[in-house]
């Protein structure tokens, strides 16, 4: 039961040198084989943890290629009883069996890792969870499996956010596309915005859009009782937490159908990638960021045969503290985390082999410079797979301009602290300088291609060819960025950040060209990501600019572009992570994503709370921080969190008046504290709160003349008055007190007219 509920080779592997030259993990590989041949099955989660570098990644693709075989019972039963000192034999068994002798398993992998690009987010509730739904669709193709509640409820969620046919088009499998055309195009002529920006205007609209739904509703096959209850969900705090196990509950019913494979394997890559800059958030700011997905594991049917392997940095017992989360927890016990760490010498041994290292002296003297721990005895000497891949890429590099290194070679390279730095200097010092140079520019790239290569060449004035091209994408650190396309790469991230580090100027004249290459394609997202790694606070600031501009103009595709690139800014200040935390929380809350909203809109106020800690008399601050916790209140009011609400507005008011101590005559802080307090008396005046909110809005009225005194013609100032002047007659008018209700609307008319 769920949580909840108490030939297979592709032509992709054989061009994958990484995979090919796999070594070692045989109890990795033992430990998968028994999940997929046991019977029952273990109902746990398989979770593969370790350090960057470690290999994780191409674990999973080696489980993915290699592994996922059924076999008989009669023939894994010889296999499943051996003890895991023989490991290696089950590991090999499995590896190379002949097709004949088992049926493949369809298995799915899903990197949160990847680079979003369009409707493809990987780490999106709702994106990420419909990216997971059309490669569970893909990879189960012969089996037809079907997810009728799952589609309709995404059905409803995009159309109450206005989506257009052609995105729904691009968003679903083509099975159901086909199946539903004829409602997509009713719903095209009938289109509906976000709820809380505009209403449905006209019977006839209604009714058509309704006549779509029973439509879509028929041809999916889902119940009238099912659609009532998405229906009647909340779009944005209710149906978008449901989602999940929606789909876990269509999922486990495929797996009990007529036809439907004995497993099915759902593999999840550098799941570390859920949080990036936010790793240091605490308690439920923490757990949200992978929440989706917690939920998915818990309404998953393990019993059923499904089959889930996870790789991350941190182990999700001790580090990311599952059991303990404040929702959807995951118990220990339905959890097996495998530590992956360094690589034996016999394996590493078995590497250098493959890649044809093979004079004893020589590999022995890579694998002793490779470990992490050179002083230990052979048999306990550990490597670190990332560094032994370089030490090969030095000896090949070498190799190819026909010079045959030696033992002595590597004795005599001094032993540094920064064992990545030392090992990307030596592979560097024996390659060609127009690689050297090379190298060092992609690392400047998200991504690249052969084409971004010769452009990059050309403006870096380092010599280009494919030739060389070629000998870039050897490299054990140089990895193929699947999602850009089948001839993209990507240089290894401890690269990466060696060069940034450094401050290398050949990486940084890169940026600088990348940036002025991406403004001229007029792509501003790619371009401000270049900006940032140039000078960090030039780039968040040109981020928040951009985005709140575009918010403010509607242009969510851009916003959503910016939002592609901003988990790898450099925001080395509480302040700007603030600053951006609040604009990511204003464009939720636009396209009513309240959760998302809120969630950001926390993470603001505690960015600009820890900025206090080190200067509590910054004005700025303290203002940027009133403001994130009354759009927080606003939130919370229009999400009937009365309660919630009015701390918010409480504490924002707090915030304004601590930057006034500081600063009177502040008039930003002035007409923020006003406008704070004319949400607070309009809460208090719907909670018939009567006399406080009376008090509310005359002090919103004394802020906001304040302001006047110093600044007669502010336009937004007299606006907000009028504004708190007509919430004050409202209020009057409905206490019958009707002079007074008069004269503030008079009151008012005034302000707007001087406006």
């Amino acid at each position: 039961m769920p949580i909840d509920d108490e030939d297979f080779e592709s032509e992709y592997i054989s061009d994958d040198r990484k995979l090919q030259l796999f070594t070692d993990r045989h109890e990795f590989t033992q430990r998968f084989a028994s999940y997929l041949n046991d019977d029952p099955s273990p109902a746990k989660i398989l979770y593969f943890f370790g350090d960057g570098g470690n290999g994780k990644s191409l674990l999973l693709k080696h489980l993915e290629y290699h592994c996922c075989k059924r076999f008989s019972p009669q023939v894994w039963q010889q296999w499943r009883a051996l003890p895991e000192s023989r490991a290696a034999e089950v590991a090999n068994f499995v590896r190379h069996a002949a097709p004949k002798t088992y049926t493949p398993i369809p298995a799915v992998r899903h990197d949160f890792g990847l680079i979003p690009i369009k409707e493809d987010k990987p780490q999106d509730r709702f994106y990420g969870l419909l990216m997971l739904r059309r490669n569970v669709a893909a990879a189960t193709k012969k089996y037809k499996f079907k997810f009728p509640n799952y589609d309709f409820a995404c059905f409803w969620y995009l159309l109450n956010k206005g989506e257009s046919d052609a995105t729904l088009s691009q968003l679903f499998p083509d099975d159901v596309i086909q199946l539903v055309t004829p409602a997509i195009e009713t719903i095209a002529e009938f289109p509906v915005v976000a709820q809380g920006v505009a209403v449905i205007k006209g019977i006839l609209k209604l009714s058509g859009i309704k006549g779509a739904m029973k439509l879509i509703q028929t041809r999916l096959g889902v119940s009238d009782e099912k659609a009532d209850e998405i229906r009647r969900k909340d779009i944005d705090t209710e149906l978008i937490d449901c989602l999940p196990k929606l789909f876990a509950a269509d999922l486990n019913a495929a797996m009990v159908g007529k036809h439907k494979p004995e497993r099915l394997v759902m593999l999840f890559d550098t799941h570390e990638k859920m949080w990036d800059e936010k790793r240091n958030s605490q308690g439920a700011t923490f757990w949200y960021q992978d929440e989706w997905f917690r939920r998915l594991l818990r309404a998953l049917d393990y019993k059923l045969g499904i089959v889930v392997a996870v790789a991350g940095r941190d182990c999700p017992v001790t580090q990311l503290r599952w059991p303990n989360a404040s929702k959807s927890e995951i118990p220990e016990h339905l959890i097996d985390a495998q530590l992956v760490w360094h690589l034996s010498s016999a394996d590493a041994r078995d590497y250098l082999h493959k890649v044809e290292i093979d004079k004893a002296d020589l590999a022995d003297a890579v694998i002793k410079y490779a470990s992490v721990n050179p002083d230990e005895s052979w048999e306990n000497l550990q490597v670190h797979p990332f560094y032994l891949g370089l030490c090969a890429d030095v000896v090949l590099a070498e190799r190819r301009r026909g010079i045959e290194l030696l033992a002595s070679d590597f004795a005599r390279i001094p032993k540094l602290e920064n064992k990545t730095a030392e090992l990307i200097d030596l592979l560097l010092k024996y390659v060609d300088r127009e690689v050297r140079f090379a190298v060092h520019s992609l690392s400047a790239c998200r991504a690249f291609d052969e084409d971004l290569y010769m452009k990059l060449g050309a403006r870096c004035h380092f010599l280009v060819s494919s030739a060389n091209f070629e000998v870039l994408t050897s490299f054990s650190f140089v990895w193929k960025s699947e999602k850009r396309g089948d001839n993209w790469y990507r240089i290894h991230d401890l690269l990466r950040r060696l060069d940034a580090d450094r401050d290398n100027q050949k990486t940084r004249r890169a940026h600088e060209v990348l940036e002025g290459y991406y403004r001229e394609l007029g792509d501003v997202a790619e371009a401000i990501y270049h900006a940032n790694r140039l000078d960090w606070q030039r780039g968040v600031d040109e981020w928040v600019e951009v985005f709140e501009e575009a918010l403010e103009k509607s242009r969510y595709g851009e916003c959503e572009s910016l939002l592609g690139v901003r988990s790898e800014l450099w925001i080395k200040s509480y302040f700007r992570l603030g600053r951006i935390s609040e604009s990511e929380g204003d464009y939720y809350a636009q396209l009513a994503r309240y959760a998302e909203a809120k969630q950001e809109y926390l993470e603001a106020v505690a960015a600009y709370e820890h900025k206090l800690i080190l200067t509590p008399d910054d004005e700025a601050t303290l203002n940027n921080k009133g403001i994130a916790l009354r759009c927080l209140g606003d939130l919370q009011s229009w999400l009937s969190e009365f309660e919630a609400a009015k701390q918010s507005y409480c504490e924002a008011i707090a915030a304004f008046n601590s930057a006034l101590v500081i600063a009177p005559d502040d008039l930003a802080a002035l007409n923020s504290k006003g406008i704070a307090l004319r949400c607070l008396g309009d809460l208090q005046a719907g909670l018939s709160e009567f006399e406080a909110a009376k008090q509310s809005y005359s002090e919103a009225l004394a802020a906001l003349n304040s302001v006047l005194v110093i600044a007669p013609d502010s336009i937004a100032t007299l606006n907000n008055k009028g504004n708190a002047l007509q919430t004050l007659g409202n209020l009057q008018a409905g206490l019958s007190e009707f002079e007074a209700a008069k004269q503030s609307y008079c009151e008012a008319i005034a302000a707007f007219n001087s406006a």
